[in-house]
């Protein structure tokens, strides 16, 4: 467990925090759980969702770590715990390198408080969006090697991002990685929820950025110049890397999860 600082008690709701709550993490406080049991009267399934993205993710680092994968850059991170990036990936690569991105401040000082200790593992204030400053930043580019395959983790942020900024943030990730690296993205949808579309018109009240509700169709030039991962969009919950795996609409997780892959150069 990690110890919070005097002052996370005092302060607002924190959207890492909260979501730290509904994984059953101790690093919340609480403020959080009060808010995360209000959360819960206008969208009783978003334990389910935060708990759909951490399954996909958790699938994901175990498929790339056996892909050989040993660098990640995850952005939105929030916080790093309950069996994050770097204590997964770390339990088949000892030496993973681990790069967070998250643009709130107080989680970011709370996430540097949580990797303090750990070799290799770097907490950047930024916005995910902005992927020029991601890149140069040195808590990315002097921890990660881009000359070799990283996994890039878009895991239940870019519904907060503005559909311009985040093809454009897409593109120049993709470009910046190595041939046999990867790209995984988990993104909320109404299909079959009608409940996400009413929460997404809610005025959140400064908690979060009302989400965007996207499918494949929207998401797809993200992805270009790629290779999809086994069945491509599903439903991110259920997400393999072989197989088949049902829709989002089949299984009204309220969520759509990708992973692809940069090609290998050819000739």
């Amino acid at each position: 467990m990690t110890d919070l600082g005097p002052d996370d008690e005092e302060t607002p709701p924190n959207l890492a925090r909260v979501f730290d709550h509904y994984l059953g993490g101790d690093d919340n406080t609480l403020v959080d759980r009060e808010f995360a049991a209000e959360v819960d009267q206008v969208l009783p399934g978003m334990g389910d969702l935060c708990r759909g993205h951490r399954r996909f993710s958790a699938a994901v680092v175990d498929h790339w770590c056996a892909e050989g994968i040993d660098q990640f850059l995850e952005l939105g991170a929030g916080l790093p715990t309950v069996d994050h990036v770097h204590t997964r990936a770390r339990r088949v690569h000892p030496g993973a390198r681990v790069a967070y991105v998250d643009e709130d401040p107080v989680a970011v000082v709370h996430a540097r408080r949580v990797v303090a200790r750990h070799e290799g593992v770097s907490v950047l204030l930024a916005d995910a969006g902005d992927a020029e400053t991601v890149l140069a930043a040195p808590e990315v580019r002097d921890l990660l090697d881009l000359t070799r395959p990283v996994g890039v983790l878009a895991v239940g942020v870019l519904h907060y991002v503005p559909d311009a900024v985040a093809a454009e943030a897409m593109r120049r990730y993709r470009e910046a990685l190595a041939p046999g690296s990867g790209v995984a993205i988990s993104h909320l949808t109404g299909v079959g929820r009608p409940d996400l579309h009413t929460w997404s018109t809610i005025n959140h009240g400064g908690w979060s950025y009302a989400p965007t509700l996207r499918d494949p169709e929207d998401m797809d030039p993200w992805l270009e110049g790629l290779e999809l991962v086994g069945p491509g969009w599903a439903s991110a919950p259920h997400w393999v890397p072989a197989g088949a795996v049902p829709g989002a609409g089949e299984t009204a997780s309220g969520l759509w999860g990708v992973v692809a892959r940069r090609p290998d150069r050819r000739g």
